[in-house]
């Protein structure tokens, strides 16, 4: 829903350009008068009145202007994100599916889909990606893909840390991101940064533009960046792979790839508006952006080895030796010679096992890693017409369309079903998400002796959302003549020798995966709010959605504000909430290979739909939306000298969570039960699980923000300190079958409770330098195959720290030069110490650090960069 109407543009959003200052030199776009700096404070987030400012707020907020934003270290918002938000988290997720492309973030605690993100107060769409992949946290969320618009498009940045689904709508369990596009109409700005990692690798180009134009009376803004972004990797050798290695086989060393994905990724975003007259505009925004992007899918061995035993847990004997077995079942070999004449009790042809026979040898005579890309394609277009009519009413009325598509290929690997007839490249298929919304809002302030206006704010939406899996190449997930053979020895017996289905590493999407499913919602919302007295604020607000597959739902919030001096005041808010469940959740049907459970062979997990008979099988229930109830309250002290400090707690409650179940392990008499019911792929399944709605979370925790600017004889100084103590709780398994205890555990263990962001701007004259320190508290990784709490063995992993620093010169006040370093002493996380073998060091896929550590296992970071602005 709409949050931002004619006065809200001009005042808050028109901050955003003061704050760009395209069309000033630098030196002058640094400082700001108090008018100014008022008009940056006025927040469009969390209220729908145009006058309220980040202090006066009644619901924490966090404003960053783009000054804020040009002195980050990265210039990638999700980056920018947690720098900035200490309860905003983003894991790396190497070597998972889409997942490695689409990074989830996470909230407060929360998954990405409870975050709804805004553009110029306006719904951005979801990615087409369901993270099937993501962490015990993230795991069958469909959010946002930030990474789709590029800072150098931001004039400001709002995070609304409160629950708001009665004002907003579903998602916003979490809180809201309102990303403000800029609005300068004349300046040019070119920005240019080259870095890699200390060791070499990761190198990372971003060039990036800005420029302004007049439009009769309006703006004309565009934005534009392109990223190649290369690989870096943190693996180590594999036990399996040194063996072959020693055994004169070239296998690339290291033969499976964990950090960051390779990218090649272009950005354009444009915002407009043009006056109709003194009372009325049209306004239009949209963004375009395509990215090429690869990883690698774990490497398959040609033959069996033998290597030094695995070191199970710290105190625990090793094994004395482990065997790899070769890559794929029935040992990567298809029988070609069929006994004439001869059936199986089931009708099925018999060969012979003396006969001809096929390997992937043949192909890849030094095994093969598979090579994982996507092509990820996203539109968006909104166009609106807002104004005040002559008795004051505020309205603003707006359409939107946002498509997210996403295309899958894979590179070297093959469909065993298929042998020697196999090719070794296969387009996958395709997901798209498609969203419309047609939006009306109209407030009116209302004279009713109180000492602020009543501001009555009401509005109606519609909204449809259409998600689609597209088929792939035929061959990329046929099910192969080979896919389950009867085979006979030559003393009579016979044995069953299966074939894996489908592309090798992520089968495409089959006539069983492709579809789409579309559903529609109506909304209406009122929202009211009002200084009661000059030092009493409240505002209520009201909402009922109905949901063509879910039905109606009606959520209520009431916050307020009491100034108990002018240096003081405290602030509370409670809410309910909801979040439905996306149509990709309901049509997620896809299978993907790795290594759970710290396996030593790749093993096929598939993801199945609630309704599918694979789904039924294993006990699933048709998906219902998620509820929430939402309590926070906090103190605001500003006693002036340029210090202001903000202390908030928060309680979320929320039952009825959708994610993607604990993976059940598919037993031999499974796979014949489910074959026996028409699954054709039955024999290839390792693991299988689905979406439900499965558990019940309690997130509680403490957000503490501080600010302090001064001018001294030395330069002017922007400090901040943001700490977030944040605890999640799972209160209850509503099915403990399809949420074991381990993911629980995990849910609660794998975010850390404690983070802290301190960071201070310098400058004088011509020179300017940022610092940041980054603190994280510890994370608890609790291991697979436990049955209870006491006997699962976990891992905890130390605190741990970053520190950025930028240090930059601006010539002629308009063309600035700067080097920096992200985690500058190159710190790593602690490694695993589970499952690790004598021979590498590390675990059986060659990882030894947790996909799970916030602190990112890149290392350090080092990076030039130029700007000018004309």
């Amino acid at each position: 829903m709409a949050v931002s109407i004619l006065a809200a543009s001009q005042t808050a959003w028109a901050a955003s350009a003061t704050a760009d200052a395209a069309d000033q030199p630098m030196a002058e776009a640094m400082v700001q008068d108090d008018e100014d700096q008022d008009r940056a404070d006025i927040v469009v987030t969390g209220t729908r009145r145009t006058d309220r400012t980040v202090i006066e707020s009644s619901v924490p907020v966090d404003v960053f202007t783009a000054d804020d934003l040009a002195t980050q270290a990265s210039p990638s918002l999700q980056t920018i994100l947690k720098n900035l938000v200490p309860s905003f988290n983003q894991q790396r997720n190497a070597g998972a599916d889409g997942t490695a492309f689409v990074r989830p973030p996470t909230l407060r605690g929360l998954p990405p889909d409870q975050i709804l993100v805004l553009i110029n107060g306006k719904r951005m769409h979801r990615s087409a990606l369901v993270q099937v992949a993501g962490d015990s946290l993230s795991a069958g969320s469909q959010g946002v893909d930030l990474s789709q618009i590029p800072s150098v498009a931001l004039g400001r940045l709002e995070v609304l840390r409160d629950g708001a689904a009665a004002q907003y709508g579903s998602d916003a369990i979490a809180g809201v991101i309102n990303l403000g596009l800029r609005e300068n109409d004349s300046g040019y700005e070119l920005n240019a940064r080259y870095g890699q990692t200390y060791r070499g690798d990761g190198k990372d180009i971003q060039v990036s533009g800005n420029a302004g134009f007049k439009l009769g009376d309006g703006f004309f803004n565009i934005s534009g960046e392109f990223v190649d972004q290369g690989l870096f990797d943190r693996a180590l050798d594999r036990p399996d792979s040194a063996a072959l290695r020693a055994r004169g086989i070239q296998v690339p060393t290291p033969p499976t790839r964990y950090g960051q994905p390779k990218s090649t990724t272009y950005r354009l975003v444009i915002n407009s508006a043009i006056p109709l007259d003194d009372t009325t505009e049209i306004y239009l925004f949209g963004n375009y952006g395509y990215a090429d992007q690869e990883v690698d899918f774990n490497y398959r061995r040609p033959i069996a080895v033998t290597v030094a035993g695995v070191t199970p847990f710290p105190g625990v004997a090793p094994v004395a030796t482990q065997t790899f077995p070769v890559s794929g079942a029935g040992g990567g070999i298809n029988y070609l010679t069929r006994i004439p004449g001869l059936l199986s009790p089931t009708g099925l042809p018999v060969f012979s096992s003396t006969g001809a026979t096929f390997s992937f040898a043949s192909i890849f005579p030094n095994g093969y890693t598979p090579i994982f890309k996507s092509r990820n394609e996203d539109f968006s277009g909104v166009i609106g017409y807002r104004g005040e009519t002559g008795f004051g009413v505020l309205f603003d009325l707006s359409a939107s369309i946002g498509r997210n598509t996403i295309k899958y290929d894979m590179t070297d690997t093959y469909n065993p079903s298929l042998g020697p007839q196999s090719p070794t490249e296969f387009f996958l298929g395709t997901l798209e998400q498609r969203e419309a919304n047609f939006n009306f809002d109209a407030s009116y302030p209302w004279e009713v002796g109180f000492a602020s206006p009543l501001n009555i704010a009401m509005g109606l939406e519609f909204r449809r959302e259409t998600y689609e899996v597209g088929l792939g190449d035929p061959e990329s997930y046929a099910q192969g003549p080979f896919a389950l053979q009867i085979v006979q020895r030559p003393d009579g017996t016979q044995f069953r020798n299966l074939a894996g289905i489908g592309a090798d590493g992520f089968p495409g999407f089959g006539p069983a995966s492709a579809t789409q499913r579309t559903r529609t919602n109506y909304s209406a919302y009122l929202d009211v709010e009002a200084d009661i007295v000059k030092s009493f604020s409240l505002g209520l607000a009201a909402r009922y959605d109905h949901f063509s597959d879910f039905g109606g739902t009606f959520n209520l919030k009431a916050n307020a504000r009491w100034a108990l001096a002018d240096f003081i005041a405290v602030r509370g808010a409670t809410s309910t909430g909801f979040r439905a469940p996306t149509p990709g959740q309901a049509s997620t049907a896809n299978v993907q290979t790795g290594f759970p459970n710290n396996s030593t062979v790749p093993i096929a997990t598939a993801t199945v739909t609630a309704d599918s008979t694979t789904g039924l099988f294993f006990g699933s229930r048709p998906l219902t939306p998620e509820k929430s109830v939402s309590i926070s309250g906090g103190v605001v002290i500003t006693p002036g000298g340029g210090f202001n400090l903000t202390i908030d707690y928060y309680n979320i409650e929320v039952r009825d969570r959708i994610a993607i179940t604990s993976s059940f392990a598919v037993t031999p008499a499974q796979q014949t039960a489910l074959f026996a019911l028409g699954v054709a792929n039955a024999f290839d399944l390792g693991q299988v699980n689905y979406f439900t709605n499965g558990f019940k979370t309690r997130t509680e925790g403490v957000d503490a923000v501080a600010s302090y600017q001064a001018t001294t004889g030395i330069g002017s100084f922007n400090t901040s300190l943001a700490v977030n103590y944040n605890k999640t709780e799972v209160t209850e398994r509503t099915i403990p079958a399809a949420i074991n205890i381990q993911r629980a555990a995990n849910i609660e263990g794998l975010s850390p409770k404690w983070r802290a962001v301190l960071s201070t701007s310098w400058s004088l004259g011509m020179f300017d330098a940022t610092a940041r320190a980054n603190y994280f508290g510890s994370i608890t990784s609790f291991n697979s195959n436990a049955v209870e709490v006491g006997s699962i063995t976990r891992q905890t992993f130390r605190p741990d720290y970053s520190f950025d620093l930028e240090v930059g010169i601006t010539f002629a006040e308009r063309y600035r030069l700067a080097a920096g370093a992200e985690n500058l002493f190159n710190r790593y996380p602690e490694r695993e110490v589970r499952n690790i073998y004598a021979a590498t060091g590390a675990q059986a896929s060659g990882r030894i650090y947790n996909d799970a550590s916030p602190l990112s296992y890149m290392g350090g970071f080092w990076y030039l960069r130029a700007s000018a602005q004309f």
